[in-house]
């Protein structure tokens, strides 16, 4: 039985993955007073942070403390454990979350935080839905946002929601990593929260590219834009709620991925003259906007979904063409209307506007 009573100072929560944001997660949580686990994949790079206090390989320069644990056992992971918080690669989690479903004896509340969906098979499979199927545990939730790890490590204030389909998990974790440095706020709508992490990095591709090619704050803003409609409408179309789009974990986390980060810098390298492979070999960690924009593409050609832009970049990842020449080919499409007459998006946008002028009559 899952306690999801007040969390205790002291309980014991695991972080299963030493990536970047992993290791951020686990230096927050033990600022908030848990106890914390930090789980590695590699056992001579866990030796190493052990030993020199510090995670080199993904987040230089931030000292770690003396009561932060390492291990390289799933089973010590999850020994005593309060909260599972998943943060390996999208495309390690299905492995990982497996290895782990064959060690749980009883089910713990878990809360993903790797942004990206699997690329394997012909399902869009999100990563809560992987770690529900691996380990059976349906007690899952997901915690997204504009929140970059290195910022989040030094403290720096930032934002973040939590989504889950079980309101008291999302409390529960809520409660858990809320500071003055970090507020998080709850959201019921797991599928949107989840697929804005996945989609953004896609669109931030672009935009490093955009960059790249200096040209200017006209053409980012464009870029932004129409990406986010683009996120909203394949979004819709797989059952989310429009509205997370354009929260924390959509146009939030949009903006701060499209002027930092792998995938921003991914795209930059590529129009500098970087081939694919180059460019990924180069970055310091998984690009994760690379593997979904196949995936993403492939599923918006399968049911019909218009998304230039992920279209364009799926060319430019998989087919070989030039970002320059797409520009002119995306700015020369047929012309039409920015309306979105009888889309989901509009009804939400009008019944929001409705509901806000039925309150100020009211007051």
């Amino acid at each position: 039985m899952i306690d999801y009573t007040k969390p205790q100072k002291g309980m014991k929560i695991s972080v299963i993955g030493d990536g970047a944001w992993g290791t951020a997660i686990a230096l927050t949580l033990l600022e908030n007073g848990y106890r914390v686990m930090l789980w590695g994949a590699f056992p001579e790079y866990t030796s190493e942070m052990k030993k020199e206090r510090m995670n080199y390989k993904f987040l230089p320069g931030i000292p770690l403390p003396e009561n932060l644990e390492f291990t390289n056992s799933l089973e010590e992971a999850l020994k005593d454990a309060r909260l599972l918080v998943m943060a390996s690669p999208s495309q390690f989690m299905r492995s990982v979350s497996h290895q782990l479903g064959e060690v749980m004896k009883e089910p713990y509340p878990i809360v993903t935080v790797a942004k990206g969906i699997e690329t394997d098979g012909i399902f869009l499979k999100r990563m809560s839905e992987i770690i529900e199927e691996e380990t059976k545990c349906k007690h899952v939730s997901c915690l997204s946002g504009p929140s970059h790890a290195a910022q989040v490590a030094r403290k720096m204030p930032a934002a973040v929601t939590v989504a889950s389909k079980i309101p008291q998990l999302a409390s529960f974790v809520q409660q858990i990593f809320s500071n003055e440095h970090l507020r998080v706020y709850t959201n019921s709508d797991i599928i949107g929260v989840e697929l804005c992490g996945t989609l953004k990095n896609i669109i931030a591709i672009a935009a490093g590219a955009v960059d790249g090619m200096e040209f200017g704050t006209n053409t980012k803003s464009a870029l932004v834009t129409r990406g986010l409609v683009e996120m909203m409408r394949f979004g819709v179309a797989m059952g989310a709620q429009v509205e997370s789009f354009i929260g924390l974990a959509g146009i939030g986390d949009l903006m701060t991925t499209c002027n930092m980060g792998r995938n921003y810098t991914f795209g930059m390298n590529l129009v500098k003259g970087m081939s694919v492979e180059e460019a990924l070999k180069a970055s310091a960690g998984v690009v994760e906007g690379y593997r979904n924009a196949e995936c993403v593409h492939k599923l918006a050609e399968r049911y019909k979904i218009s998304m230039p832009l992920t279209s364009a970049i799926y060319s430019v990842l998989y087919e070989g063409k030039d970002f320059h020449s797409l520009v002119t080919e995306l700015m020369l499409r047929d012309l039409k209307s920015e309306s979105h007459t009888g889309s989901p998006i509009l009804r939400w946008l009008k019944l929001q506007a409705l509901r806000t002028r039925i309150t100020l009559k009211l007051s």
